[in-house]
């Protein structure tokens, strides 16, 4: 980015002007804010001029900022990623003159990347040349966290906002809007930089009804139970509307609220067909054809209404279920504490039993929801389906009962697919467990599976790649669909069955699978005929892994003495726990609580044999970033990931690295302890 040179170097003009650059940096300083330096370039000369602060944010000596270096010895401290975008706002700002803005990162003394924002302007001569190019760095690293955390919590609600129609929002405990989908930005007839951050007082317009949601949010807050509620709010038109809304309160893992997640649909059709409703059955027999198209757009209402009853239900009723989970393991950690207060020991273990199968319970909860919003930590290998399938028969057969008949019928060369073998068991047993309630009289199920070449068109998802698929399908002899159900049958939360009897997530969480894993699924149904289920999974050319072939280190655990753990968690009581059960196998264990204090552990000499580390970390680094940069210094470190809910933007491809597991929060503490046995092998060599 260097100009051409116009001179030899700083002249003595240049030099003279140092007291006035100076004052021209302190005026800059004063009138921007939070500075962390500023710099004047004396642009034919390549003269770059700047103070102490601006050395230390961008790791460069201090005397020679102040001697004066080149733009280029400047531009090397910037992020690899950043430095074309600043060249070419430089080079721009530089042909026009006047303002210049640019965010970028830059390596500090430290050793680590921080984001800052320059602010400078260009001055050009008579002849529109540039000449001098002063400026200012602001530190906004801070803002770039908290928009990073804004990202984040955004995508955690990704999924379920764009499943639901409406307004989905959440709040925290001040009342102040954290995340909202696209509805809520309809509804307020602002963006979301308008009313994001702000509580509704300080955003709506009619003040009277801003304090009236409050209160409502702050009494479900306080109470700590969802509520299904009908609020009125007048529309950026001028209109007035009517909205089902269901409100939950957002617990941290201490049992305390943290928040509100709310979601709303307008009923205002609905009630106003409803009634309608009450009015037509006293009109005249003229209006009846006019009372029938009335009636039909009441019932989509209606069914709409009840879509989000669902969700309603959902969001409650998690919230109700994971707290009685919670009272389960407190109430069973304190009753272990009184009975070893009490000098009862040998009465402890129901009650570890108890908390156990309340965590249990939490897991399997956490794991369905994941595989309804295709969210779930999948553990793809090449696998023989085939084999699978028939490994399963048995347990498909009792599951099925003796009413239903069970044919099997594979292909003799049936490819391999890369898909987590649980996975495709769990889809096999739901769809055959459908198969077995759509035939209440009894029945056959057919299981075939085949290869298949798919092109595009109706046979295929528009965002798949056409080529070749192994099948899996499943038929039943059962009462069949017909089209306004079919349309349905992967929609999340519909189901044809009683209340009580399914929850409508069955098929969704199949179509989730399918999807995440590369494939999708296909129905064809016919009344009084049946159903035919095809799962379609993409070839794989790698050969298949026996998953009796696959590593297992169960028993393997011993004491061990100079090994040394980094374990990486946000959470102190993760630490607390992971280095209690470390440290009494006879490893040692180096804590730290976010991404950036342990890359400073692995960058230095420390002896590190293992990393074990959450992926979700604070900071702007997350478990993976850490991991990656780690092993630039210590290849062939094995690594130990540990996920709360899965992030396969962050862990893709993970599984086909060396020296890498990954475990699932919640996990037995056994099954830690077989990863870190197995990854560190009989490896004693200090890494």
């Amino acid at each position: 980015m260097n100009p051409p040179s116009t001179g030899p170097g700083p002249t003595q003009a240049t030099q003279a002007a140092t007291a006035s650059d100076a004052a021209e940096r302190l005026q800059l300083a004063l009138d921007a804010g939070a500075i962390v330096g500023t710099w004047v370039w004396d642009v034919p000369n390549d003269h770059f001029s700047a103070d102490e602060r601006f050395a230390r944010s961008f790791g460069l000596s201090a005397q020679r900022c102040v001697d004066g270096l080149s733009l280029d010895e400047v531009m090397a401290s910037i992020h690899p990623e950043d430095s074309a975008r600043v060249a070419a706002a430089i080079a721009e700002a530089l042909g026009r003159g006047g303002p210049y803005r640019c965010e970028y990162r830059v390596l500090q003394t430290d050793g680590v990347y921080r984001w800052i924002e320059a602010n400078g302007r260009v001055e050009l001569d008579s002849t529109g040349q540039p000449v001098r190019f002063p400026g200012v760095l602001l530190d906004i690293e801070m803002r770039r966290a908290a928009e990073a955390e804004r990202d984040r919590l955004t995508a955690l609600l990704s999924t379920f906002t764009a499943a639901v129609p409406g307004v989905v929002y959440a709040k925290d405990v001040a009342g102040r809007m954290l995340v909202a989908n696209h509805g809520t930005t309809e509804l307020i007839g602002k963006p979301p930089a308008f009313y994001l951050g702000k509580t509704d007082v300080e955003f709506l317009e009619d003040k009277a009804q801003a304090r009236q949601i409050m209160a409502t949010d702050q009494r479900i807050m306080r109470g700590g139970k969802a509520e299904q509620i009908e609020e009125r709010v007048d529309m950026p038109d001028g209109s007035a509307v009517v909205w089902l809304s269901v409100k939950a309160p957002l617990f941290n893992d201490a049992g305390e609220v943290i928040g509100l997640i709310g979601s709303s649909i307008d009923v205002t059709a609905r009630k106003t067909a409803e009634a309608a409703l009450q009015d037509l059955n006293h009109t005249l027999e003229a209006r009846v054809a006019a009372a029938i198209s009335e009636r039909e757009a009441a019932e989509a209402a209606l069914r709409q209404a009840q879509k989000m009853e669902a969700v309603g239900q959902l969001t409650g009723g998690i919230a109700h279920d994971f707290n009685n989970l919670l009272a389960g393991i407190s109430g069973s950690l304190e009753m272990m504490q009184m009975r070893l207060a009490q000098g009862r020991g040998a009465e402890i273990d129901r009650y570890l039993s108890v908390a156990q199968g309340a965590v249990q319970r939490a897991a399997a909860l956490t794991h369905r929801l994941l595989a309804f919003s295709r969210q779930q930590t999948l553990a793809p290998v090449p696998t023989d389906v085939n084999g699978l399938i028939r490994g399963m028969e048995e347990l498909i057969r009792r599951s099925v009962g003796p009413a239903v008949g069970i044919s099997v019928d594979l292909a003799a060369e049936l490819w391999p697919a890369l898909v987590d073998p649980a996975q495709v068991e769990n889809a096999l047993l739901n769809l055959c467990i459908n198969a077995r309630d759509a035939m209440p009289g009894g029945g056959s199920i057919v299981i075939q599976t085949y290869n298949t070449h798919l092109a595009a068109g109706a046979d295929l998802a528009p965002e798949l790649a056409p080529g070749e698929y192994l099948t899996i399908c499943v038929s039943d002899t059962g009462v069949g669909m017909g089209a306004h159900v079919l349309a349905r049958a992967c929609e999340p939360f519909f189901t044809t069955k009683p209340a009580g009897a399914g929850t409508g997530l069955g098929l969704s969480m199949v179509y989730g699978f399918a999807r995440q894993s590369g494939g999708q699924i296909r129905i064809h149904s016919e009344p009084g005929v049946g159903t035919q289920v095809y799962l379609h999974l993409p070839h794989h050319a790698a050969p298949v892994v026996s998953r009796n072939a696959l590593p297992s280190f169960a028993g393997a655990h011993r004491t061990v003495s100079g090994v040394t753990v980094l374990v990486v968690d946000d959470e102190a009581s993760m630490r607390v726990l992971l280095t209690e059960l470390l440290t009494g196998q006879g490893y040692v264990v180096i804590e730290a609580a976010d991404g950036h204090a342990g890359l400073q552990l692995l960058r230095s000499d420390v002896r590190i044999d293992l990393l074990v580390t959450d992926v979700g970390l604070p900071g702007g680094m997350n478990g993976r970033q850490m991991a990656d940069a780690g092993r630039l210094a210590r290849p062939g470190l094995p690594v130990l990931f540990m996920t709360g809910y899965a992030q396969s933007h962050v862990l893709d491809q993970c599984h086909l690295e060396p020296a890498t597991e990954l475990l699932t929060k919640p996990f037995a503490l056994d099954a830690l302890m077989t990863q870190v046995s197995g990854l560190l092998g009989d490896q004693r060599t200090p890494r």
